[in-house]
């Protein structure tokens, strides 16, 4: 476990974080890598390290494992999958829940194309890398942009500020490190 882990959480559960809330999303997030272990386990691979951090919780693979790349897109859509099954599962027996939406909201997140999440990660397998510079710029200035709109309307989201910044500054040092 890394010290930015317990830290984050500390830090929600300080500036008026919903502590009836913080477990549903622990739960939809272990659950989202658990349909990650799932399927390297299914394709014959094992986990190097499972970290869990102020981002969320990092599997890391075998060194010197590399897998096939429609293997690699099965695991990397494992965990979005599992989401979207337990929100499917959870609207059905209690409509729009907080596990529910939780689940939904972590599935969809997951698939933005930033290299951070896996959505960004299953394209740069299928694009090679090809454009996806373009589509990851044009999605930080939508994002840009509704910050500005919900400030001047007076509604802006600090989680969602701070979530923006975080996957704007994870862009620009993995950008960095790819060079």
């Amino acid at each position: 476990m890394d010290f930015s882990f317990p830290a984050v959480i500390a830090l929600l559960l300080l500036t008026g974080g919903k502590t009836d809330e913080l477990p549903v999303m622990l739960l939809c997030c272990v659950l989202h890598e658990c349909g990650h272990l799932m399927m390297m386990l299914l394709l014959r691979r094992r986990p190097e390290a499972i970290t869990l951090y102020g981002g969320g919780i990092r599997i890391t693979p075998q060194v010197g494992r590399m897998g096939s790349q429609s293997g690699d897109i099965a695991v990397l859509l494992a965990g979005c999958a599992v989401n979207f099954l337990l929100a499917a599962a959870g609207y059905l027996a209690s409509s729009m829940s907080p596990f529910t939406q939780t689940n939904l909201l972590l599935g969809v997140f997951n698939l933005l194309p930033f290299s951070y999440f896996d959505g960004g990660r299953v394209l740069n397998i299928l694009t090679g890398g090809r454009g996806m510079t373009a589509l990851r710029a044009v999605f930080m200035i939508l994002g840009g942009a509704y910050i500005i709109m919900t400030a001047v309307n007076g509604r802006m989201s600090i989680s969602f500020l701070v979530t923006f910044m975080f996957i704007v500054a994870e862009e620009f040092l993995s950008g960095r490190n790819d060079k």
